[in-house]
């Protein structure tokens, strides 16, 4: 048996004998002419035994981990006495026994017996906590506090329940703990994370600017506090720390390769280039330092490519020396990535999944490796085991639909289309490529209203803004609306061939020839033209009186795509 279950149980005996002991009546009412005692004494020292007998033999029950043997013990007890301690004790083994209803509703009859009692207050608002009912338990612990407002240990548990949902009001409890006594280690501390976690930079780094006081030579906290000042716009006296860390003690890895990690940040790149070097100089041991010199390179590569050798380098050696570590896969792929080695980046996230399952990115990272190489039955099959292991992730769905979408199978994309939406339904991707879908199975309905749901989430979305422009012009349907929308959508990637053309496609539905043609030859010249965007400058010149030009541009677009049978109809007819 653990000792926090040997405690509770101690705790239980000793309260309850305390309370049964003390509780016997006192009132005189009936005198017994054979003892002289009162009649209704004597019942209730008869009654009173009984429940002791039977409490005592709950708590020999609970000693050898027979809790529901001994929740019929204490039954027996309360149906002799009804007492709040013996409530108390049975809900501490219906917790035990992962039955929180029942402990739940005798810590209540507990409460309610003896409404100042802390203990039996406290009681129960742990097992509204353990219940995942932290409400519940916020409101246990509110009634604690004002009963006895010195009660330190309530106060600092009514913190961790509002941390989550109400910090400030946390905050408000750490502060005034701290100014009853501000050397209290523990509440400095996680007052310091939560001023951290909402971005309270200042008030954090004062915190444990305190903590350092108490204890200077935490190097773990001397970090931390370098950290907080980096994030709060501070970066000299993060700087600060760190080299005077680093120049104490030159062995210190950790903090030579923290040092090294925030100049990367700042964009101090030869400065982290140093310090990595003078790392590697160490020939360090350390798995995890090492990982760090790594990812440290890797990030210099974006910065400076001829680095990107080392760091391939340094992450193959890591993969040999500890092959089930799934990190050094992961840098490997994204390197591979960065290549457009899309079959070597495929193997290292292929790697990553069988090493950790769970990782969601490394299924998305070989989805796409395998979406850029076409190989879409493998993508299909990669995705379905992926939706297998994380059910809820909804971008193995959309990667599902893309694939059916790319071999031009649209009906059987819209399933998992939906299903992706229906996961996470604020996703623009999804939405996107969804209404597109639906668009192209002429369910016009549905994908004009994604479209408009996609563009109050977002009403500068440049990809939603010109499919759903293209689409009205289609359909002639609301032609300077979707006008405004294509000019939003160049104006924000103004050498967007595809842009290009469907503002181009717009003017020529409204008449506009002569500057229809502009936008499409743009379009043309930005090059990676579709055979539509040919087709459409074929239609654009013949309005213009251009039929040679019109002929040769359907030319162009029935060689780039023979299942045009538009064009090729348009070339016959001319």
């Amino acid at each position: 048996m653990n000792n926090d279950i040997k405690s509770i149980l101690f705790l239980t005996l000793i309260v309850g004998i305390f309370f049964l002991c003390g509780c016997s009546g006192s009132s005189q009412t009936e005198v017994s002419e054979r003892t002289g005692l009162p009649q209704s004494d004597k019942i209730k020292e008869m009654l009173h035994d009984r429940a002791l007998r039977h409490f005592i033999e709950g708590t020999a029950l609970d000693a050898k981990g027979a809790y529901a043997e001994a929740i019929l013990e204490y039954q027996e007890a309360l149906n002799a006495e009804p007492n709040a301690a013996i409530y108390y004790a049975i809900s501490k083994d219906y917790l035990l026994l992962n039955k929180f209803k029942r402990a739940v509703e005798t810590a209540s009859e507990a409460v309610k017996l003896e409404p100042k009692n802390l203990t039996y207050r406290e009681n129960l608002g742990s097992i509204y906590f353990q219940a995942s009912r932290p409400d519940l338990a916020i409101r246990a612990y509110e009634e604690i506090v004002k009963i006895d407002s010195n009660y330190t240990s309530a106060w600092f548990t009514l913190a961790h329940l509002y941390r989550p949902s109400q910090p400030n009001k946390a905050i408000e409890i750490y502060e005034k703990l701290l100014a009853r006594d501000n050397g209290q280690i523990d509440i400095l501390f996680r007052c310091a994370q939560l001023y951290f976690s909402m971005g309270r930079y200042d008030e954090a780094a004062v915190k444990f600017e305190r903590i350092l006081e108490i204890d200077p030579v935490n190097k773990p906290l001397q970090k931390q506090l370098a950290e907080t000042y980096l994030k709060g716009g501070k970066p000299e006296k993060a700087f600060k720390i760190l080299e005077s860390m680093a120049a104490a003690d030159t062995s210190d890895a950790d903090a030579i390769a923290t040092l090294a990690d925030f100049y990367l940040q700042q964009k101090e790149f030869q400065k982290a280039i140093d310090l990595y070097e003078k790392l590697l100089d160490q020939d360090i041991k350390n798995q995890e330092i090492n990982l760090r010199i790594g990812i440290g390179f890797f990030g210099l590569s974006e910065h400076d490519s001829t680095l990107v050798p080392k760091a391939k380098t340094f992450f193959e050696n890591l993969k040999s020396e500890t092959p089930s570590d799934w990190r050094p896969y992961w840098y490997l792929g994204a390197i591979a990535a960065n290549q457009h080695q899309d079959s070597l980046a495929e193997s290292y996230f292929e790697q990553i999944t069988r090493l950790e399952e769970n990782h969601g990115d490394a299924w998305w990272f070989l989805g796409s490796s395998l979406f850029d190489q076409k190989k879409y039955s493998k993508l299909l099959e990669t995705m379905r085991q992926a939706q297998r292991i994380m059910p809820e992730d909804f971008r193995f769905y959309l990667m599902e639909g893309l694939a059916f979408s790319r071999m031009e199978q649209q009906e059987e994309a819209v399933e998992p289309l939906m299903k992706a939406h229906e996961l996470n339904p604020k996703d623009l991707n999804t939405i996107s490529t969804l209404a597109m879908t639906l668009d192209g199975l002429q369910r016009y309905e549905k994908s004009d209203s994604l479209y408009e749901k996609g563009l109050k989430l977002d009403p500068e979305a440049a990809l939603l803004l010109n499919n759903f422009g293209y689409s009205l012009a289609e359909r002639g349907l609301q032609l300077e609306r979707a006008l405004e929308m294509s000019k939003k959508a160049i104006t924000a990637e103004p050498e967007n061939s595809a842009y290009l053309d469907t503002y181009g496609w717009i003017l020529y539905k409204l008449h506009n020839y002569k500057e229809a043609a502009v936008y499409v030859e743009k379009s043309i010249a930005a090059g990676d033209a579709s055979s539509v965007v040919y087709e459409h400058l074929g239609d654009i010149y013949k309005e213009l009186g251009n039929k040679d030009g019109a002929i040769e541009m359907w030319k162009k677009a029935f060689e780039l795509d023979p299942k045009n049978t538009s064009a090729q109809g348009k070339i016959n007819k001319e």
